[in-house]
C-alpha cells in the first residue's frame, strides 16, 4: 500500500472511531440532562466534536513523519517497509512484515548483506545479532566488514573483544520502535493537548447552557 492509500484508510478508521466517541458523548450528555430534569438542552454538537478534529489528527501524523524522517533518521509508519539507519547508508530493514529483517547496504535496499535477522544489537563499534538458522554475525562499523556465520561461543568471544562486554540482543522490531519513541511521543502530545482543550471548551458550553436553562426553569416554577 502506498502512503496516500494508507492515509485514506487511517482517515476512514478515525471517522469510524470518532463517530463511536460522538455517540458515547451524546449518551452521557443525555443522561446528565435527564438527571438534571432538563431535556431541552441541545447535545448534537457533542457528536460532531471528535469528527471535527480529523484535520488536527492528520497534522499530528505529519508531525510524526517529520520527526522520524529528519530527527530520528527512521522511516515514518506510512509504507510497506520499515527501515532503521545503522551507520551511514547501512540500514536494518523489513518489507511487508515486521518479522523478517535484513541488513541492507542502503535505505533503498539492494542485495541483503545478512538476511533473516531475528535478534540484533547495536553499539558505536558494531552491529550484531543472530539469524533464523541460529547463526550469529558481527558487522564491524569501523571497517565495514561482516563476520558470519559464528557459533554462539565464537560470537561471545569476538563481540566482547570488539565492544568490551557481552551485549543484550533484542528483536529487530523492538530496536526499530525504540528509535521511533520520540516521533510517537510528539504525535501523542500533539494529539492530546489541543483535543483536551477543545473538549474542555465543549463541556463548558454544554454545562453553562444546562445551568442557564435550569435557572430559567427554577424561576418559572417560583
Amino acid at each position: 500500500m502506498g502512503p496516500l492509500f494508507q492515509l485514506i484508510i487511517v482517515g476512514i478508521l478515525y471517522i469510524l472511531v470518532a463517530c463511536f466517541i460522538g455517540v458515547v458523548l451524546i449518551l452521557i450528555a443525555r443522561l446528565i440532562t435527564a438527571f438534571k430534569k432538563n431535556t431541552g438542552v441541545s447535545v448534537n454538537h457533542l457528536f460532531w466534536f471528535p469528527i471535527k478534529l480529523l484535520p488536527y489528527f492528520l497534522l499530528a501524523i505529519i508531525a510524526n513523519v517529520l520527526v522520524c524522517e529528519f530527527i530520528r533518521d527512521v522511516d515514518p509508519p506510512l509504507t510497506d517497509y520499515w527501515t532503521l539507519t545503522i551507520n551511514g547508508e547501512l540500514t536494518l530493514g523489513a518489507i511487508d512484515t515486521s518479522y523478517s529483517w535484513s541488513l541492507w547496504p542502503s535505505k533503498d535496499g539492494g542485495e541483503a548483506i545478512i538476511s533473516d535477522i531475528t535478534l540484533a544489537g547495536k553499539s558505536d563499534e558494531a552491529f550484531y545479532g543472530s539469524t533464523e538458522t541460529g547463526e550469529y554475525f558481527i558487522y564491524d562499523l569501523k571497517i565495514n566488514q561482516k563476520t558470519f556465520p559464528l557459533s554462539e561461543d565464537q560470537f561471545e568471544t569476538e563481540v566482547k573483544d570488539l565492544v568490551g562486554a557481552l551485549p543484550k540482543l533484542s528483536s529487530p522490531s523492538e530496536l526499530y520502535y525504540d528509535n521511533r519513541h520520540l516521533g510517537d511521543l510528539i504525535t501523542f502530545l500533539v494529539l492530546l493537548v489541543y483535543p483536551l482543550y477543545r473538549f474542555y471548551k465543549v463541556c463548558s458550553i454544554f454545562w453553562r447552557e444546562l445551568n442557564q436553562q435550569n435557572s430559567g426553569f427554577s424561576s418559572g416554577v417560583t
